[in-house]
């Protein structure tokens, strides 16, 4: 029942806040499956939240030279399937100077899997819509970066959700009760999502867990002289039936994003961003399909972002 809403929000958070080839070692918990045809938009209003079950393409990641730089790089470029060792390290993500203003935002699927195998990600559909996804059209949506309180240049967080929805989703009316760009918590964010031809409304939640930048201060250039900055958060996201959770109990996982940026010489921006999805055990079901992943991501994709500034 949750998987339509799965899926919108696993776009949603690796969207909003904004190497080395993949490992083949099989572990216990790998499989395949075959595929179908599905399009991305499909996929994100159907709830489709899957991937193949091994890299279907090489995502564009930085070079080496580049990897090197800071954590999140080597994090990126080794394809590491745990969660991270970092922690809450700020209270949002802090950005240079040149990400602010209004930005035209086009992302690409470029890599799909699923180290754990199709059961675990919602069956042979998600794997079909995976699949489709590398070949369908970029999605194209708009992001923006806005002053905090202190002068701090934050994410516009409901901004940027709004904006994807209305991209992937025929709309911002199937969000309700999202905070406002002046008053929202980066830490925790509590809203409904009624997909498109849905009767239910859910309750949306995302906490943060964890959170990285780098550089935390200063620049940081890369091998060809070019501006990097890199972002990662891990969120825990839970979807809930209001009213009826004792019934239908709420989907709960964990998902981190990365970003690793690059300001390119004609004032674009560029990124490869990595999502990834961790089960969490809470009973029943999901307490089985937890312990048979192993603590290894059982969800993870890569695409190429490009920016164009509009204002």
């Amino acid at each position: 029942m949750f998987h339509r809403c799965d899926a919108v929000l696993l776009f949603l958070i690796g969207s909003a806040a904004a190497a080395a080839p993949p490992t083949q070692q099989r572990t216990r918990c790998q499989a395949a499956a075959p595929p179908t045809q599905r399009t991305r938009r499909q996929a994100l209003r159907y709830g489709v939240g899957g991937a193949a079950a091994w890299p279907l393409a090489t995502a564009a990641l930085p070079s080496d030279n580049a990897g090197a730089l800071t954590t999140l790089r080597r994090r990126v470029g080794q394809k590491t399937l745990a969660q991270g060792s970092y922690g809450l390290d700020a209270p949002d993500v802090y950005y240079p100077d040149f990400f602010e203003g209004t930005w035209r935002v086009t992302s690409k699927a470029v890599e799909v899997s699923a180290p754990c195998g199709a059961p675990l990600f919602g069956g042979n559909a998600s794997l079909a819509a995976a699949r489709a996804e590398l070949e369908a059209a970029p999605v194209v949506y708009e992001a923006r970066w806005i002053r905090d309180g202190r002068g701090r240049l934050i994410a516009d967080r409901p901004y940027n959700i709004g904006s994807i929805a209305a991209a992937t989703m025929g709309g911002r009316d199937v969000l309700q009760q999202l905070p406002s760009s002046d008053a929202f918590d980066p830490n925790g964010l509590i809203f409904k999502l009624k997909p498109e031809g849905s009767d239910v409304t859910y309750r949306a939640e995302l906490r943060a867990l964890a959170r990285r930048f780098e550089p935390s201060a200063g620049e940081l250039r890369d091998a060809s002289g070019l501006l990097v900055f890199d972002a990662g958060e891990l969120s825990r996201q839970s979807i809930s039936l209001p009213g009826k959770e004792l019934v239908q109990p709420p989907s709960v996982k964990d998902i981190e994003t990365i970003n690793l940026f690059t300001l390119t010489k004609n004032g674009r921006i560029t990124s490869t961003q990595r999502t990834s999805t961790w089960l969490v055990g809470t009973e029943g079901i999901a307490a089985i399909k937890a312990q048979a992943a192993d603590g290894r991501a059982v969800d993870v994709r890569t695409y190429k972002v490009d920016y164009e500034r509009l204002k």
